[in-house]
């Protein structure tokens, strides 16, 4: 509704409503891929440790938090306040749903993947320490530019926010490339089978993420009197909840293609998620059910045997996560 004295609509309202109504359209789009992923994850892997399932619950109830307040905003700038410039000018949630939810899921999915490296090699500390310490520089530099105050420290505030987490995402990325050129002289068959699948899947991932938050950064510079950095700027939440998600979720791709060539015990080749039909009863003994040429053994050799940094990705508490042998 039109107030009056409200001032009248310019011939280039475009380029102010259509960054602002793109960017939610976007993030609406890929809140349904994230529905999609955290059912697939929930259905697959059941049994993952409590932290892991809560980390995942707590981003997905982020994200629709998320989701709501830009329907919100939509409402009040396109339907409520339609043809009312004035509306258009008042930022409602978006303080809150952008740069403040955002940074929060950007520095979980970041420490997420400082963990992940951490656990691929422990003497990389250092470097992991480092990658938390830009993660936080980012969310500290969201939050920052959420607050109203002058455009200088504000402008100063979106340069740590996308700087920061483009220089986490890159470090990243080169982390994992390390660890893959690091084992390829390694003798181990399997850690050379899975590793580099890892490693691609985590390049490509980061490296999206840092290509968006580098447009946002360079559309935010060099129009800073127009909102075009509002559209990429209101993705990059759930381009990160979304790697954190399809991460996880790749650990069914090393369920489902066993190590070939591998002997003994192997992946378990049947169904995504096996049914109670398929598994023996077995009582909570701390045994193990593989499997061999497609027949059901119990092997308690192996429930004492320690965790290997190969099945942390596979998934540490599936029951068809196979263990490391002379082959694998």
């Amino acid at each position: 509704m039109v107030e009056a004295g409200s001032p009248p609509i310019p011939p280039d309202i475009v380029k102010i409503t259509a960054p602002i109504l793109f960017g939610p359209l976007f993030n609406w789009a890929l809140y349904g891929v994230l529905c999609v992923q955290t059912y697939v994850y929930s259905y697959n892997f059941p049994d993952d440790r409590r932290p892991l399932k809560l980390l995942v619950c707590f981003v997905f109830l982020l994200e629709t938090a998320q989701t709501t307040l830009t329907g919100a905003d939509v409402y009040y700038w396109f339907m409520a306040g339609f043809g009312d410039l004035k509306s258009i000018e008042n930022l409602r949630f978006f303080h809150i749903d952008i740069p403040i939810l955002g940074a929060i899921i950007s520095l979980i999915v970041q420490e997420f993947f400082c963990y992940r490296i951490w656990v691929l090699n422990k003497r990389l500390l250092w470097f992991c320490v480092v990658v938390a310490v830009l993660s936080v520089a980012q969310a500290s530099g969201a939050l920052w530019s959420s607050l109203k105050g002058k455009f200088e420290v504000i402008k100063l505030a979106v340069y740590l926010w996308f700087i920061a987490g483009v220089l986490a995402d890159v470090l990243i990325a080169m982390a994992m490339i390390y660890l893959l050129r690091q084992r390829r002289g390694n003798e181990n068959r399997c850690s050379s089978y899975v590793l580099p699948r890892i490693v691609r899947l985590t390049v490509e991932t980061n490296t999206l993420t840092a290509t968006v938050a580098i447009v946002t950064f360079v559309l935010y510079v060099v129009f800073p009197n127009e909102p075009y950095y509002v559209t990429s700027a209101g993705i990059i939440g759930k381009l990160y909840s979304n790697t954190l998600l399809v991460t996880l979720n790749n650990r069914i791709y090393f369920r489902d293609h066993p190590f070939p060539g591998g002997s003994g015990n192997s992946v378990y080749q049947g169904p995504t998620r096996p049914s109670e039909h398929h598994l023996p009863q077995v009582k909570p003994l701390g045994i193990r059910v593989v499997t061999m040429n497609n027949t059901f053994r119990l092997d308690a050799s192996l429930s004492s045997t320690p965790l290997s940094s190969m099945e942390l990705e596979k998934g540490r508490s599936d029951l068809m996560s196979s263990r490391s042998n002379s082959s694998c």
